[in-house]
């Protein structure tokens, strides 16, 4: 009977992606034993040669290490090549190397005689995989137009999987153990091509985003899919050569790539990332249950390319960040611990055993039609802030503890801003002042005062900046209140909240007594604001954020308050 494992999602993190703008993390350190430069800072794909002791890098040309001390043993192409090299691979005995390029073509070397190459392929398309077959006399090879396999000996290339370079396109190819199938994957299903019988022998619908596909070494699984950004994401595992579908992960919070399995088909291993000041990612999982075992992050920019190294000791990883990355796949578990040295400002969440910490006040959202927390950020050691809930806080020490699904707060020490007999009052009674913009979230602003008079400022991301007391500008909670209703706030429309657009800029005022809400914006009717007005709503409520504007920015001009204790 097949083990069936599904991952859900536990944790939708809005805005974590913010939190690498407060603090620098320092990497953990100990799994990544290894890091090979490429001169042209650009690398899609890696892979080992047989024995282990070569590693070769697909750049904007190939490069070619020795794994025990990192020295180059050749460049078979010249840097700055145009296309880029997209997937390399050694063939199994070592005496081949073939490398494919972006443009479609497959070139050969003999390894060792780095000097010249046979142009095997040319102009077939984006390349997306390339394979030996076991008794390296054969080439597989995939694009974004068509699955084919060549024949080493005769230069026969016979195409056995058709795209259109679109949205029909394959993104993987990999041989059985005894050589006799190769399993094409992409165009939304997973083919298996008779090799000596020249004919499709099956073919599997799959609707997994198609990013790569792998049949692991043992030939007992194919893993196959990936996903965007921010696309739907899933890693689908299936059963070889029965093809039933055996497991599907779906909760990645970056972008996945890449995929390899490990020799012994036991493991396998993910990567992806985010762009833009983002970061690579890499997690190992168990095959067998899906558990995962670890995860890393590295650079900025995402990871493209894995391969496990023959005896399964060593994880290589294609860096955009212009490294081929070599992990030691032993040390490479649990999540990825990242000390933060800057604070992080919020609020406690408690929702039955699970504790969080989120930003002060929910503000619009790139594309959303109602307001939502920008960021909602898991506490891994719940019991160390439950006696904080519905307060605001800043975490001290502390840091981000990082898996493929989510971050979360790993807690040591945070200060409370207001006194404990306060905090059951706190969520009820407030009043927030914000200004969210997208482009420059992060210089966006929440203020909120709370009814005992003191006030809390941070960012979109909860970068804190300032805290204190009204009591500081010679007034109170129900001074402010009086006047904000005195102005007319409550007379403005509530709708449109936001314009539901991804640039947008937006003014807000919150107020909140005994548990009832009432929220302004400056949003109008984005009809209205096309065709030039008269944008009555915006004009409204931007006289009323006119006149609280000198009070709102003497708070963020407050500085930090020592906070309760």
């Amino acid at each position: 009977m097949s083990r069936t494992f599904f991952l859900t999602n536990v944790l939708t993190v809005a805005a974590v992606l913010s939190l690498s703008a407060v603090s620098r993390a320092q990497e953990q350190p100990g799994a990544l034993v290894a890091k090979f430069e490429s001169p042209d800072h650009f690398v899609q794909a890696v892979a080992f040669s047989p024995d282990g002791r070569l590693l070769a890098a697909g750049d904007r040309g190939v490069s070619i290490w020795r794994v025990a001390d990192g020295a180059v043993v050749a460049r078979p192409l010249a840097l700055a090549r145009k296309p880029p090299v997209m997937k390399v691979a050694f063939s199994p005995d070592g005496k081949l190397f073939a490398a494919a390029t972006d443009g479609g073509d497959v070139l050969l070397w003999a390894v060792g005689s780095w000097r010249s190459h046979k142009t095997l392929l040319s102009n077939r398309g984006k390349a997306s995989d390339l394979s030996f077959s076991p008794d390296g006399s054969k080439l597989a090879y995939s694009s974004d137009t068509a699955a084919i396999l060549y024949d080493i000996n005769s230069g026969k290339a016979t195409v056995i999987a058709d795209g259109d370079g679109r949205r029909n396109s394959f993104d993987g190819v990999s041989f059985s153990p005894d050589g006799k199938f190769v399993v094409v994957c992409g165009n939304g299903s997973i083919r298996v091509w008779d090799v000596e019988g020249r004919k499709m022998k099956d073919v599997w619908p799959t609707e997994a985003p198609s990013f790569f596909g792998r049949l692991s070494p043992d030939g007992r699984h194919v893993v196959s899919g990936g996903g965007s950004i921010f696309g739907r994401k899933s890693v689908e595992v299936r059963a070889f050569p029965a093809g039933e579908k055996v497991g599907e992960l779906t909760d990645f919070r970056n972008g996945v790539f890449a995929a390899d399995v490990s020799h012994s088909g036991r493991l396998f291993a993910v990567a992806g990332g985010t762009y833009g000041g983002g970061e690579g990612v890499v997690s190992l999982w168990e095959l067998a249950g899906a558990r995962e075992l670890g995860f890393v992050s590295f650079g900025n920019y995402p990871i493209r390319g894995l391969a496990f190294s023959p005896d399964d000791s060593l994880l290589a990883a294609a860096s955009d960040d212009g490294f081929a990355l070599l992990y030691a796949v032993e040390r490479l578990r649990g999540p990825l611990l990242k000390k933060q040295d800057s604070p992080l400002c919020g609020e406690v969440l408690v929702e039955g055993d699970a504790a969080f910490i989120t930003s002060l006040s929910k503000v619009p959202n790139p594309m959303r039609s109602e307001f939502e927390l920008p960021w909602k950020l898991e506490v891994s050691n719940p019991d160390a802030v439950r006696g904080a809930a519905g307060v605001p806080v800043v975490l001290r020490d502390w840091a981000i503890e990082s898996s493929a699904a989510t971050d979360r707060a790993r807690v040591k020490t945070f200060s409370q801003l207001l006194p404990r007999e306060q905090s059951s009052a706190a969520g009820s009674d407030y009043i927030v002042f914000g200004r969210t913009q997208n482009p420059g979230w992060d210089e966006s602003f929440i203020v909120k005062i709370y009814r005992d008079g003191t006030f809390f400022a941070t960012n979109n991301s909860g970068k804190c900046l300032a805290s204190g007391r009204l009591a500081q500008l010679k007034t109170d909670f129900e001074t402010v209140r009086k006047r904000l209703l005195s102005e007319g706030l409550l007379s403005i429309p509530k709708e449109p909240l936001t314009l539901g657009a991804d640039h947008f800029g937006t003014a807000f005022i919150e107020i909140s007594a005994g548990g009832a809400a009432e929220l302004r914006s400056d949003a109008d009717d984005v009809k209205v604001l096309l065709e030039g007005g008269p944008a009555k709503k915006r004009e409204a409520f931007k006289r009323v954020f006119e006149l609280e504007e000198q009070f709102v920015n003497a708070l963020l001009r407050a500085g930090m308050r020592p906070p309760v204790q």
